[in-house]
């Protein structure tokens, strides 16, 4: 059986009590102990300002996933403007912002896989996104 198993550490010394805190999620295929057996990882260079359906809720076939989205920019000005939804060939009528990853920002997130996450750079130079779905 396949195991992925995801860590984050977070210290801050923002206040006069310093905080670290850390945890660790084993993932599962939903619903279920058995660990996901798919990953996909992918890396595009985009030279839009478009809206782009990044993935798609056909690209897995299961109900419930886990996906990682790295700028590996280090322009801290240039952003991608991370949406889900129903992307509508395109159209961002029908899509929630989520968040913008400015260069060296990631995220990580569970998905039920019911909507497309989206993605539109904040410019139209070359960028490059990295993203891993597994499921």
């Amino acid at each position: 059986m396949a195991t992925t198993t995801a860590t984050i550490a977070l210290s801050s010394d923002v206040t006069d009590n310093s905080v670290s805190v850390s945890n660790q999620l084993t993932m599962w295929t939903a619903g279920t102990t058995t660990g996901m057996d798919t990953m996909t990882s992918v890396t595009k260079v985009l030279e839009s300002t478009n809206q782009v359906d990044l993935i798609g809720t056909g690209s897995v076939s299961t109900t419930h996933a886990y996906v990682y989205i790295n700028n590996p920019g280090s322009d801290s000005t240039r952003h991608f403007k991370i949406t889900i939804g129903n992307a509508g060939a395109g159209s961002p009528t029908d899509t929630e912002e989520i968040g913008r990853l400015y260069g060296g920002d990631w995220m990580f997130m569970p998905w039920d896989v019911d909507d497309d996450i989206c993605i539109t750079p904040s410019d139209s130079e070359k960028m490059t996104v990295e993203y891993q779905v597994f499921s």
